[in-house]
């Protein structure tokens, strides 16, 4: 196919799930990062399967009213913050359609609140993972993954969502790297030893984390230089980690880690709470937004004196010790053994001895749970983007709780899960989306389930 047939004018209709602009031209059908509904566009061709066609913006004709300039000199190639281009009020609306569209899905209807954006949605993040990629020189760099090609990696001269200081630890670890000779890392040929930087900061103390992941070795090139240059060059450094990823994959795998100087972890607050942060651990990564759902999730679950409490995948028990402080009892069901261990250290020091975790898979321990509470009036639940899946949402039917709160990243599965729990006799009686990632196509919802029957 020549270059002239590879160019195409289109009409974008609607955005996908991911942001991403969809239009027909005859029975091929078109999808187009970077554009708008609305919008006539110049696009070249980039990849075809069959009558589903990738393009690429060459020029937008007809811009939409709510597009704006992106701010971000890695837009576009960078495969992070697709809707820079769209006006922030445009990102929430578009949010919360995403939200609406999946739950009339699940035969959801009824209103649902505007979603709560930021007031300034940039530098919020609290952790970044940049890849190593090498230039054409041979020199190593740092980076993230290039839109569409993840072997790629694009240099990051600075990143729009990170907070002011916490990238300084880049150009140090770049130099250190150059002046050792040292391989990033091919996922193709599973040759080379640098893989990835990753950067913590807890936004309340000011703490921040510097982890070098690398591939095994019997020992780090000049370790003490790069310390040394990394605790003068970045502010905060509470803790320096060399982290070993003994995997063939692109996704981290940690199978030893070293301190090479601080601590093993950093501290965060959240809700009035402290929590320790390790390399692997999950905490959300907008500190100020977190704070917003942890109050909306409170608010809408209504705990009282009395009420026995299921907390499902309560992770460091996030939600499960402001329960316990407002509940009769609480048990949180985690997988990971650590987290429970974090949160069960976190209940010790607050003294709350109403508060107890299980270890293990939540479809199995949940009926162990609801017999060990003899009964439960609150399941509050936040699973991952998979969702909970149905039969641990059959399990929460049969519980027969009052009140279901469910804490969701992903509207899609949202809405399957919800196919599953609405035929126990439920009903949501409210939805407030939140705004955790600005500039990206997520977005999280919590929602309320009331019981107005017994279930068949």
């Amino acid at each position: 196919m020549g270059a002239e047939a590879q160019m195409v004018e289109l009409v974008i209709e609607a955005l996908d799930r991911d942001g991403a602009g969809l239009a027909s031209l005859g029975r091929d059908r078109y999808r187009v990062h970077g554009t708008l509904p609305g919008e006539r566009v110049r696009v070249r061709e980039v990849r075809r399967r069959r009558r589903r066609v990738e393009g690429q913006v060459v020029e937008v004709l007809q811009p939409a009213p709510q597009r704006v300039e992106a701010p971000c000199p890695h837009y576009g190639p960078c495969g992070g913050c697709s809707l820079q281009h769209l006006a922030y009020d445009g990102q929430l609306a578009f949010k919360g359609r995403q939200v609406q569209e999946a739950l009339a899905r699940a035969g959801v209807e009824g209103p649902i609140a505007p979603v709560l954006g930021m007031e300034e949605p940039w530098g919020y993040r609290n952790k970044l993972e940049l890849t190593f990629g090498r230039a054409s020189d041979g020199t190593p760099f740092l980076g993230f993954h290039r839109r569409g090609r993840w072997q790629e990696v694009l240099p990051a001269r600075g990143c729009l969502l990170a907070p002011e200081g916490l990238l300084a630890a880049v150009p140090i670890v770049e130099r250190w790297a150059a002046a050792q000779g040292l391989e990033p890392y091919d996922p193709r040929t599973h040759a080379g030893f640098l893989r990835a930087l990753i950067l913590r900061e807890g936004r309340a103390t000011g703490q921040r984390m510097v982890a070098l992941v690398t591939s095994p070795a019997p020992e780090l090139p000049d370790q003490e230089g790069l310390v040394a240059a990394l605790r003068q060059g970045v502010a905060g450094l509470a803790s320096l980690l060399w982290v070993v990823d003994d995997s063939p994959s692109d996704a981290l795998t940690v199978s030893q880690v070293h301190r090479l100087w601080g601590k093993e972890a950093i501290e965060e607050e959240l809700g009035g709470r402290r929590y320790r942060i390790g390399v692997e651990s999950f905490f959300q990564t907008n500190t100020q937004q977190a704070e917003r759902l942890l109050a909306t999730a409170l608010a809408l679950a209504e705990p009282g004196p009395a009420d026995r409490v299921l907390d499902l995948f309560c992770g460091v028990g996030t939600f499960s010790l402001p329960l316990a402080e407002r509940a009769a009892q609480v048990i949180g069901i985690e997988w990971v053994e650590e987290a429970v261990e974090h949160a069960r250290r976190l209940a010790r020091e607050a003294g709350l001895t109403n508060a107890r975790f299980l270890a293990g898979p939540v479809r199995l321990l949940l009926p162990e749970a609801v017999a060990q509470l003899g009964g439960v009036e609150l399941i509050l639940l936040d699973p991952p983007r998979s969702g909970a899946g149905g039969k641990v949402m059959r399990k929460i039917g049969r519980a027969r709780p009052q009140r279901v709160v469910y804490v969701s990243c992903n509207p899609q599965t949202l809405g399957d899960d919800l196919t599953h729990l609405l035929p126990f006799g439920y009903r949501v009686s409210q939805v407030q989306p939140l705004d955790l990632f600005p500039h990206t196509p997520h977005v999280e919802t919590v929602v309320r389930l009331d019981r107005i029957e017994a279930a068949g």
